[in-house]
């Protein structure tokens, strides 16, 4: 009887976890959108999961997060720990499909950006995305009309 007691306990802490975080997600979500109010939206999600940025090294932590395609710039917002990146439309070099990045994989194909950081270098970011096509036809748009 304690042994099911404790696993609906578990069970409801995880349903309860989960809830906030997607209520946070959605929260942060509009926040963001509000901020790029009378900007063109190409696409937006709300559980991006970011795989990290190239020039920082593999040392980073993996998270979820809000990304926006925009008028002008590919933005991410990361929920935990807060993170922002921002990649201009003229700064972008290519879009690529691999299945990891900085040793990271989740067995799926991710949405890898290579840019021209602010040293004039070239680096990446990934994220695992839903509706993976979309994206990347997206953006290899935006880089093709540059």
């Amino acid at each position: 009887m304690n042994t099911i007691l404790l696993i609906l306990l578990l069970v409801s802490i995880l349903i309860s976890l989960f809830s906030y975080i997607k209520f946070a997600q959605l929260k942060q979500t509009k926040a963001i959108l509000k901020r790029f109010d009378g900007k063109k939206i190409y696409g937006v999600t709300s559980s991006a999961n970011f795989f990290g940025q190239e020039s920082k090294g593999m040392g980073q932590v993996r998270g979820n997060g809000v990304l926006v395609l925009l008028d002008g710039e590919l933005y991410y917002e990361m929920l935990i720990p807060k993170k922002t990146l921002r990649i201009p439309f003229d700064s972008m070099v290519t879009v690529e499909t691999p299945k990891s990045f900085l040793s990271k994989s989740k067995g799926r194909s991710l949405l890898k950006i290579v840019f021209k950081n602010e040293k004039d270098e070239n680096d990446s970011a990934a994220w695992l995305v839903s509706n993976l096509s979309h994206w990347k036809s997206s953006i290899e748009k935006i880089i093709e009309s540059k």
